[in-house]
């Protein structure tokens, strides 16, 4: 078994995800998420159309972005109930394919620690290849308590992953507060929390300060609410201030 290779800088600051959905230009939005201070790009293939999610098309569609833009490429094929775009008819046989054939040009993956059938399995595949894995929750409705994060904590320390994210919309300022505070407090050594919605916004920014090592934004459309524009969001990491509406 490989010991997984973390993204350069993770940890000693925040590292800027770029959410990339659009299949079609996806090389010219990853060049464009570099330029703008991207640290990694993460393709959000559960969005692609049907078309491109054959594993040789879609190998070859992790290929080109690879090579033409040097940076670690994260893999998210996430399901409808965690605001995915996989619909419940897309068997989890199949997403599992889909992760093992994306390994050889990916760096990372992102699984959910809801997806019991096969979460185990992408962890030891992805450990295999030397790949780093980000087991993840996202709640769109409301913030967790205490006792649920701290057992998405257990769970993400059973199956092995190597960081947990865990995204969730506040009711108010006190979830935002409660969430960061828990993010400060947790054992997991590298987690990424986010606070989504407008009361989260300073989450996205500050939350380096609680312990949270990675912040997401978009290049074409938000792909959740109170998700930036890279290019926006790097630069006010880079000055280390809160983003202001």
């Amino acid at each position: 078994m490989s010991n997984p290779k973390l993204p350069s800088g993770l940890g000693r600051r925040v590292l800027v995800v770029a959410s990339l959905c659009d299949a079609t230009h996806l090389v010219a939005d990853g060049r464009r998420a570099v330029h703008e201070g991207a640290d990694i790009l993460e393709v959000r293939a559960d969005l692609f159309p049907k078309a491109f999610l054959k594993p040789e098309r879609f190998q070859r569609t992790l290929k080109s972005l690879r090579r033409d833009t040097r940076r670690p490429i994260l893999l998210t094929l996430r399901m409808g109930e965690e605001g995915g775009g996989l619909s419940v008819k897309f068997r989890e046989v199949d997403r599992l394919s889909l992760f093992r054939a994306a390994l050889a040009e990916v760096n990372g993956v992102d699984i959910e620690l809801a997806a019991v059938e096969i979460n185990r399995h992408v962890v030891f595949e992805a450990h295999k290849r030397g790949r780093f894995v980000v087991l993840s929750s996202h709640n769109f409705k409301r913030t967790p308590t205490n006792a649920v994060l701290s057992g998405f904590v257990r769970k993400a320390k059973r199956l092995g992953g190597d960081i947990l994210k865990v995204a969730a919309k506040p009711q108010g300022r006190k979830d935002v507060d409660r969430l960061m505070d828990f993010c400060s407090k947790t054992p997991f050594r590298r987690r990424a929390f986010i606070a989504m919605g407008p009361l989260g916004l300073s989450s996205r920014v500050d939350g380096f300060r609680h312990g949270s090592l990675l912040t997401y934004g978009h290049v074409r459309r938000p792909l959740a609410p109170g998700q930036w524009p890279v290019a926006r969001l790097a630069a006010a990491v880079k000055r280390s201030l809160p983003i202001s509406q």
